[in-house]
């Protein structure tokens, strides 16, 4: 084998290691599925750092000659480390050599983007047009369908200049995705968005959520479910009930919710449901367990009186039927 062969050998078996320099991290390495989201992540890094113009183009290479060859050579290095550094080992190789941060770029768009694919777009308007919430918690389902509607305004080719035009094809689009959102929920929420589809204008898609959101938040306090609400009701909800001011007031109303009809199948009490017991869940530091026993007593003599009462009851059945 030639020293030459030898190399070339040598070479192929050994992986691109590229140490990292400065403070530029992505958070995120390009792989051949995820380009669009790569891309749009990378876009706002290095717009962060005031260097968009060497992926748009916008600053062409001096001639070497040139006073400012040396500075505009090494930015653009700069840029093509970003990007090289953000994307898997598999694919690098495939840029390294190209001589421009755009070029690289704008060979990365032509070999991943597929914006102009009808199929991919199809495939989003179809799952948007068939989503259901199937039990999904409100928070998970509504982010699900945003992504959705994100990726299909990322691939939205019309054009329009006249500024009414452009106010009215978006006033189109959000409207659509609220009948999109409305109709896609859960029979649960038939009331708010019976609601919302009576009222003479129409809220935007985030005003829709708010209210659906609010109507699943009382939904839940009724229910007494807990593992239902979304993370920042509960924490609310738990702030609520720490607070000294919103103890329960033995089933009254609380927070204009009236609790006397709930009843505990833990405790046989009225005024909480099972979720909420201080038996299962543990007294507060407020909690005055005096009642706790008095309850306890009361309960235990009407229990004796119970049962002195039916001992009563049968030993005079008994008697009438000896007669």
């Amino acid at each position: 084998m030639s020293k030459k062969a030898s190399e070339s050998s040598v070479n192929k078996s050994i992986p691109v290691v590229v140490q990292s320099e400065g403070a530029f991290n992505a958070g995120i390495v390009l792989t051949e599925q995820n380009y669009d989201i790569w891309s749009q992540l990378i876009e706002m890094q290095i717009a962060e750092r005031d260097k968009i113009s060497y992926i748009r183009n916008k600053t062409k290479p001096p001639k070497e000659s040139d006073a400012g060859y040396e500075k505009w050579y090494a930015e653009n290095q700069k840029v093509k480390r970003w990007l090289l550094m953000s994307m898997s080992p598999e694919i690098m190789r495939r840029y390294l050599r190209l001589p421009t941060a755009y070029d690289i770029w704008d060979a990365l768009s032509k070999a991943f983007y597929d914006g102009s694919d009808e199929l991919q777009v199809f495939t989003l308007n179809q799952k948007d047009f068939s989503s259901k919430q199937n039990g999904k918690m409100l928070f998970i389902y509504y982010g699900e369908l945003i992504e959705i509607f994100q990726m299909l305004d990322h691939r939205d080719k019309v054009v329009m200049n006249d500024p009414e035009d452009i106010k009215a094809y978006h006033k189109s689009i959000e409207r659509l995705r609220v009948h999109i959102f409305l109709a896609s929920l859960d029979e649960d929420f038939d009331p708010i968005r019976r609601e919302i589809l009576r009222r003479d204008t129409i809220p935007n898609l985030d005003e829709c959520y708010s209210l659906v959101r609010r109507e699943a938040v009382r939904n839940t306090s009724f229910k007494g479910d807990s593992g239902a609400l979304e993370p920042s009701a509960l924490v609310a909800r738990n702030r609520s009930t720490q607070n000294p001011q919103n103890r329960p007031n033995n089933g009254k109303t609380t927070n204009g919710i009236d609790k006397s009809f709930y009843k505990c199948d833990q405790c046989n009490r009225t005024g909480h449901t099972k979720s909420r017991c201080f038996e299962l869940v543990g007294y507060p530091e407020w909690w005055d367990h005096s009642r706790s026993k008095k309850n306890q007593k009361a309960s235990s003599t009407t229990a004796v009186v119970e049962t002195q009462t039916l001992k009563d009851v049968t030993e005079q059945a008994s008697a009438l039927v000896l007669t």
